[in-house]
């Protein structure tokens, strides 16, 4: 449920961090909307459209595998974020996409894991609290992330999106025993 609990938080960090600025950041550097609507899209097809995809290797993999690689996805993502040139472009709509089913792996998965982890009694509450933790975190990512810009820039935002994903990877392999003993059974 840790692992879970933690995911989920942090790749909605992650997410929303990065995704918040990005409209912002290609206006400043002259883009039109038509960009931002292009990169945007992008970025909510991977967030959503391959969900069905997400669901079934999950299944198949199991949980810690699919975390592992949104988590490894996010990272290339904010990094690719971090890199992109200030015209954009094509690097910048890929790390979009990245950030976005980054976070589906991780948001199927945990969410996978978190239910899998709890007897039926247990599930609402624990849901509620993983809710109010992920939503009330994604608003703190939401408000700093521009203060974050401000006082440094874009890219410095990027390599904080790679170092908020260590956590939930040192807490992935310090748990890896547990988790591959709970898969097993």
């Amino acid at each position: 449920v840790l692992v879970a609990l933690v995911t989920l938080v942090a790749t909605q960090v992650v997410m929303v961090l990065i995704m918040t600025m990005t409209p912002l950041h290609l206006i400043d550097h002259g883009h039109d909307l038509a960009t931002v609507g292009f990169v945007l899209s992008a970025h909510t097809f991977g967030m959503f459209a391959l969900s069905p995809i997400s669901g079934r290797v999950t299944d198949r993999f199991g949980s810690p595998r699919i975390i592992a690689a949104g988590l490894c996805t996010l990272a290339i993502a904010a990094l690719l974020a971090a890199l992109s040139p200030a015209s954009g472009g094509i690097l910048l709509t890929l790390a979009l996409f990245l950030l976005g089913y980054g976070w589906n792996l991780g948001f199927v998965a945990g969410s996978s894991m978190l239910t899998g982890g709890l007897a039926l009694a247990e599930r609402t509450r624990v849901q509620g609290v993983a809710d109010s933790l992920i939503w009330g975190t994604a608003a703190v990512s939401s408000l700093s992330s521009g203060i974050i810009v401000a006082g440094a820039s874009y890219t410095a935002l990027g390599f904080l999106g790679i170092g908020l994903v260590v956590l939930p990877v040192a807490l992935l392999l310090a748990k890896r025993r547990q988790l591959d003993a709970a898969s097993a059974s």
